[in-house]
């Protein structure tokens, strides 16, 4: 089991420059590259020619593109030269718009009608049975002036002019206003009412008969409407489908993503290079995908350039994966550090699950991460920490908050804290002598053992010492104390040859014993919570069994439980990370390497 992170391989890549979309592209789809860009090569690929393209596709987007394609969006098989690909596909652009632009037009203005006659259709669907003449309200003038507005619900006109008939007709959704007045009372009402966000709507002067026919007529034109706007609508696809629009559009997008990435590549006439970072550490996965989209490529793998520090590549298995969260949290490993990840695929369930042990309680979480780890995988975590909490309520006898179903495999922790407050302890001591182990892994690596022997590993004796007092005085007095004279020979020695004084030893010493014996006592909250989560359990089912009836029985158990799976659920959380980061870390872990950045996807993709 490897737990040292790997720096990400350097990799350079000679391609045709008609290829080079597709080879950036190609490269991005694997989600192991990195660009750096390095070459000794003048020339340079900037693509400002590309920018005033793109400023041209800008405009045609803000005004047509609510008319464009938006499902099923591929660039071409070969889209060539970024500027040639470009130019054709605003050609496509321009050529349908030229067509498109009357059918969107008349689309555009029959949708305003409709937005119009729809409100009108609402108005007289409530107007009730009353006469109503809707032409001779549209010919009204020169002496009186009609208007028929439309309002949000339950807004009024706080003063109607003098001489001015007004009817209201409200629905569920708007307010409607039907006015008829002297022009310049009627104009004093337009100001008022715009200050409401009142809108004025035109009659139609199509309009014949009274109410009920006013109603069918409109009802006729909206329907005759609806026909002329999907026929335009298919129009207006066809006319797409002709131009090859979606071809067009996904060219766009992807010389898009190549002007946001790669601004500055160096090239020659026909050649382009392309240079970074790989995560993939036999070059297998970039050949071969690179072969797949039949790219003409040179690719190969020499050693870095000297002052490029590679980002670091944590390969770890898919069941350590998730727990890769918990470093990151501190930063990356760097080359002489560990990556914990392996480790705390055990350590973490171990810990959430003692402090959370219960089997149905468990079963929930499990449950959860399964179905929702695609959708949030973070919540991946949670599969590891519900199977532990059933193990451990398998070892508790805890299913559901209720002690009366299973018996233990161990203890019920009310009754017999102490042993459940014990345990966590030489848990914690166990966690604590991982982490100064690793600490000279990472001194063999750093190739510092000398140190290292000298000094930490006296502190690790001295502390395994202490520790071992516990169970066994003598011994571990014993081992205490050698460990003391080794530190102190190692403190002389280290001053002799120049590192810090021996004055600054016995004070590091103290700070290191101080913080190992703090962290060590840290690890007894694990027991608590453990006890917490009893305590609360036994609540819940008193209250649950004080209530006398089966079914306010079933809902104090349900609602109860949901309480501990959500809110000590996320405090167990909280404080198993807190004892990983500043107990467990802190011993090793510094967090100074350099985070792997893959090249990010383009937003369409027509090549795998």
């Amino acid at each position: 089991m490897t737990l040292r992170p790997a720096p990400a391989r350097w990799f350079e890549l000679l391609t045709a420059r008609d290829d080079l979309t597709v080879a950036l592209e190609t490269l991005a789809k694997t989600r192991a590259v990195e660009l750096e860009i390095y070459s000794e090569t003048a020339t340079r690929m900037t693509i400002p020619d590309l920018h005033g393209r793109m400023e041209d596709y800008s405009r045609l987007a803000q005004r047509y593109q609510q008319y464009w394609p938006m499902d099923d969006i591929r660039p071409s098989a070969l889209p060539g030269r970024p500027t040639h690909a470009m130019d054709d596909a605003l050609k496509q652009l321009h050529a349908w718009c030229d067509q498109a632009d009357s059918q969107i037009q008349r689309l555009e203005t029959l949708r305003a009608e409709r937005t119009e006659l729809r409100l009108v259709n609402e108005m007289l669907s409530h107007y009730g049975d009353a006469a109503l003449n809707l032409v001779l309200m549209a010919k009204a003038g020169p002496a009186l002036a009609a208007r028929l507005y439309v309002l949000a619900p339950r807004t009024h006109a706080s003063q109607v002019p003098a001489g001015v008939i007004t009817q209201a007709i409200t629905t569920r959704l708007h307010e409607f206003l039907l006015v008829l007045g002297p022009p310049k009372e009627i104009n004093d009402l337009d100001q008022e009412l715009a200050a409401l966000k009142g809108r004025q709507l035109d009659f139609p002067t199509w309009l014949r008969g009274n109410l009920a026919e006013n109603r069918d007529q409109v009802s006729q034109r909206l329907a005759e409407i609806d026909r002329q706007t999907r026929q335009l609508q298919r129009d207006i696809d066809t006319l797409a489908e002709k131009h090859q629009l979606r071809e067009a559009l996904g060219n766009i997008s992807q010389l898009d993503w190549v002007l946001t990435h790669v601004v500055n590549l160096p090239v020659t006439e026909n050649l382009a290079w392309v240079s970074g970072w790989s995560s993939d550490l036999t070059g297998r996965t970039l050949d071969s995908a690179l072969k797949r989209a039949d790219v003409r490529a040179l690719l190969r793998f020499p050693p870095p350039p000297k002052d490029k520090t590679p980002p670091m590549v944590m390969h770890n298995p898919w069941w350590a994966r998730p727990f890769e969260l918990f470093a990151q949290l501190l930063g990356t490993p760097a080359r002489e550090e560990a990556d914990p990840s392996r480790l705390l695929a055990i350590i973490v369930p171990l810990l959430f699950g003692y402090m959370f042990g219960d089997v149905g309680q468990g079963l929930v979480l499990l449950v959860a991460g399964v179905t929702l780890q695609r959708r949030w995988p973070l919540l991946r975590l949670l599969i590891s920490a519900g199977f532990s909490s059933m193990v451990f309520g398998v070892v508790f006898g805890s299913v559901f908050s209720r002690e009366d179903i299973i018996a233990p495999l161990w203890v019920h922790p009310l009754e017999h804290p102490l042993p459940v407050l014990t345990v966590p302890l030489f848990g914690g001591i166990g966690i604590l002598l991982l982490g100064l182990l690793l600490n000279a892994l990472e001194a063999y690596w750093r190739r510092d053992m000398r140190t290292w022997i000298h000094v930490d590993a006296a502190v690790l004796t001295l502390y395994l010492g202490t520790a071992t007092s516990i169970l066994h005085f003598t011994l571990g007095v014993t081992v205490a104390m050698a460990g003391l004279l080794w530190y102190l020979n190692g403190s002389l020695w280290q001053a002799r040859t120049g590192g810090a004084s021996f004055t600054s030893a016995i004070t590091r010493l103290l700070e290191s014993m101080m913080q190992l014996v703090i962290n060590t006592i840290s690890f007894a909250r694990v027991g608590a919570f453990a006890l917490a989560h009893a305590g609360l359990s036994l609540a819940i089912v008193a209250v649950a069994d004080a209530s006398g009836h089966p079914v306010p029985t079933f809902l104090i158990m349900l609602l109860g439980n949901m309480v501990i799976i959500i809110l000590e659920g996320l405090v167990v959380s909280v404080q198993t990370t807190r004892l990983v980061l500043f107990e467990f870390f802190v011993r090793f872990l510094k967090g100074e390497g350099r985070v792997f950045h893959p090249l990010s996807m383009p937003p369409s993709s027509g090549h795998t």
